[in-house]
């Protein structure tokens, strides 16, 4: 047997000149030494992707993966009832939470738009129901969702520390400064970080922008063409904007479908010019020091962001896997989007975004990026309460909604940038 593994075997044979023959052989012993130096190259190539994937995610966190799970499961099964187009006009989205803020103690939560009217068409009076198959049921008011990126006249919020440095021009650009499709008239986005496309092989690293579709891309239109130039800042703006990139890739998205074909993620990527300066860090921030895998994002962690609009905001994780529909403006159409993070704003901001915000990074504590802002609740009147003294439903406002990163991330093959 090793004779024959490790035997020589003629190559090829040819005169030499003088009338003989001249035979060439070659050895098995190279062949397997050739084998083995590529199977070690390509070991070292996944282990090496592996450890740098490993290096750029956040610790793990999260010890009751099962008890989660069914309820996941659970929120999923009353989402597709409640969220089923025709079902109801109040009911707008369905999470995933922790009943009255209680680590592991979980809840499905239902949010509406009016808590005083009707839940579901012929349902008069009667309320949500307290548990699903034993699972806590919470109701939420607030207001519709729609997506962030229409927001031309929109104000800077009372926090905003850096009023001028996300509208106006920058000659080095950063994470949070307004940017976005230069078709897209009168509109302003956010310009989210920046990334580089995933590959296994050694080559040079090409710089990207990450946002929002609905702010890199023109929706009306199915693919990325020449005309659809990244401009800084936003066309919506009052300075005139340049071109800092083009668009390459987005994730399309589906408008009035049903809760069996959902949108996962709003991201799209551009190829920063070479000639543009840019710096890794977001202010306020700092640098990103990786992202946080879609499993690991906890309920109540603290969340912060920096977008064109409101600048620099913290607020806490309210709800995972959300299930919930988002109205877009420019077309007045709905998007159904599948397990989707809610952020509420914490003290000293009474809003986490406002219009021009889509495309932000979320962050945790530690620079971790949690989410892509793509979607924040709308400004709507509060409800006027009829009896003060009766206990309501919790009311939450100037949420903001966000693209797990990790699936984000996945779906568009890029890295961030660390």
């Amino acid at each position: 047997m090793a004779t024959f593994t490790l035997g020589k075997h003629i190559l090829y044979t040819t005169t030499d000149g003088r009338g003989g023959m001249a035979v060439y052989y070659y050895y098995d012993e190279y062949t397997w030494a050739v084998a083995a130096l590529v199977v070690a190259w390509v070991v070292w190539i996944l282990l090496r992707s592996y450890l740098r994937a490993r290096a750029l995610r956040r610790p793990p966190r999260r010890r009751d993966r099962g008890a989660l799970r069914r309820v996941v499961r659970l929120k999923r099964e009353l989402g597709q009832t409640y969220l089923r187009p025709g079902f109801s006009d109040n009911i707008h989205a369905v999470g995933v939470g922790l009943r009255g803020g209680r680590p592991g103690d979980y809840c499905i939560q239902v949010f509406v738009a009016d808590a005083g009217a009707e839940m579901w068409d012929g349902a008069g009076a009667e309320p949500l129901p307290d548990d699903y198959r034993g699972v806590p049921v919470e109701l939420f008011e607030m207001p519709q969702t729609v997506f962030l990126s229409d927001a031309g006249a929109c104000e800077p919020s009372p926090w905003e520390r850096c009023p001028g440095g996300i509208r106006e021009p920058q000659e080095v650009l950063v994470g949070g400064v307004s940017g976005a499709n230069t078709n897209l008239a009168g509109e302003s986005g956010t310009i989210g970080y920046f990334c580089t496309r995933r590959s296994r092989l050694r080559r040079p690293r090409e710089i990207y922008l990450l946002s929002n579709c609905h702010v890199f891309a023109d929706l009306r239109k199915s693919a990325a063409d020449a005309g659809d130039l990244i401009v800084h800042p936003s066309p919506g703006e009052a300075a005139t904007g340049r071109p800092v990139g083009a668009l390459v890739n987005f994730s399309a998205l589906k408008f009035n479908g049903s809760t069996y074909e959902p949108n996962h993620v709003d991201a799209a990527l551009a190829k920063l010019w070479g000639p543009q300066k840019h710096a890794l860090l977001i202010p306020f921030v700092g640098a990103v020091e990786g992202h946080v895998p879609k499993d690991e994002v906890e309920l109540g962690e603290p969340a912060r962001k920096f977008g064109r609009t409101t600048g620099y905001t913290e607020g806490r994780v309210l709800s995972l896997y959300l299930d919930i529909w988002i109205r877009y403006d420019r077309t007045g159409q709905s998007a159904y989007f599948e397990n989707q993070i809610l952020v509420e704003p914490q003290p000293p901001h009474t809003k986490f975004v406002a219009p021009g915000d889509s495309g932000s990074l979320v962050l945790d504590a530690n620079r971790h990026a949690l989410g892509l802002i793509f979607a924040g609740t709308t400004d709507a009147p509060p409800r006027a309460q009829t009896d003060p003294a009766a206990p309501g439903p919790q009311r939450v406002e100037g949420c903001g909604v966000a693209n797990p990163i990790a699936e984000v991330l996945d779906r568009l093959k890029i890295e961030l940038v660390v």
